[in-house]
């Protein structure tokens, strides 16, 4: 394991070691649950450290935070050279954070940002969550004048659902609609709970005219509950992330109207570059960098960047620029 360059040690060296040559390194990659958006984004970092010449040593917390700290843990012991993660929720982060630290392995967030732990990290990078809702909201609104409207929102805790609620519910007012939401229950990023949800919603209410929940996985089993209702059509189904395989077959079947697409096979091999490049002195840790997105509907389906992608397209982001930081990162004005 090499020693984690910090911002103060970059100030000295950091001339010296860009342009060297890439060399192996082994670096853990943390899901926080099962979501199938952790395993793409896993998947996408496999073949890239494949090419690059990097082990990739995999763990899963299943959504438990003290088998996050675990997993930091155990990582640890094995020598990784940097963690690249998806947190379970903002307290563990700051303990996963402590952990790193007391070890000097650098950690890379995907997703959980908090301006306060920005100078203790690698790094963060996501969507811009507070904001990312909004167009969701407004393309509801837009099509759904008035009437009732219900939220599944992904697991509490991290911030990220939170906002994306916040942001649906901006988007909606903006549009003008006169559309009132009047259930929002958590569905945990999980199908199963997102059917059952659907299903208790639509029974409260039959009249229901638009339902967003926040990823595809949640997507397909909302799917399932209104067709199963005899409601597909009726009810506007609407995701607010992914682009998953998934949600885009929904949308060709014409029974999700729109997903606010930010694929997890691209913006992990980005992390995992930019962390590789933190451990070799090449990028500035402590930086915060937005991932890709599009808004998916029928129009544009076909367009969609893939979650599954193939070798080639790997090796393209590979070779990519690395993304530019946003400056000054969100909250630290």
């Amino acid at each position: 394991m090499k020693r984690y360059l910090t911002k103060l040690a970059l100030a000295t060296s950091a001339a010296a070691l860009i342009g060297s040559a890439a060399h192996a390194d082994t670096y853990a990659f943390m899901r926080a649950g099962p979501d199938p958006f952790y395993q793409y984004g896993m998947e996408a970092v496999q073949m890239a450290a494949e090419q690059l010449g990097d082990e990739i040593v995999t763990y899963n917390a299943n959504n438990d935070s003290t088998q996050e700290l675990a997993n930091i843990q155990d990582a640890i012991t094995q020598g990784v050279d940097g963690i690249l993660i998806y947190a379970v929720s903002l307290s563990s982060e700051k303990a996963a954070i402590a952990q790193a630290q007391r070890a000097g392995v650098p950690i890379f967030f995907e997703y959980g940002y908090d301006p306060e732990l920005l100078d203790k990290v690698a790094g963060f990078m996501q969507i811009d969550v507070p904001t990312f809702g909004v167009p969701v909201g407004k393309f509801v609104g837009e099509t759904v004048k008035e009437g009732k409207v219900a939220i599944i929102s992904g697991k509490l805790g991290r911030g990220d659902a939170e906002a994306y609620s916040e942001g649906f519910k901006k988007g909606l007012t903006e549009s003008g609609s006169k559309a009132e939401v009047v259930s929002e229950v958590p569905g945990d990023w999980n199908r199963q709970m997102a059917l059952d949800a659907t299903a208790q919603i639509l029974t409260a209410h039959p009249d229901l005219k638009a339902l967003y929940v926040h990823n595809d996985d949640m997507a397909v089993g909302a799917s399932i509950a209104i067709e199963r209702a005899g409601k597909t059509g009726e009810v506007l189904l609407a995701s607010g992330t992914n682009g998953a395989p998934y949600g885009l077959e929904l949308i060709k079947e014409g029974k999700l109207a729109v997903s606010h697409a930010n694929p997890p096979s691209s913006a992990s091999v980005m992390a995992y570059r930019l962390l590789k490049g933190v451990v070799d002195g090449s990028v500035e840790p402590g930086q915060y960098y937005d991932a890709p997105s599009t808004m998916i509907t029928k129009d544009n389906v076909d367009e969609a960047q893939p979650w599954d992608p193939s070798k080639e397209q790997v090796a393209e982001w590979v070779k990519m620029p690395l993304p530019e930081p946003v400056k000054p990162a969100p909250g630290t004005n």
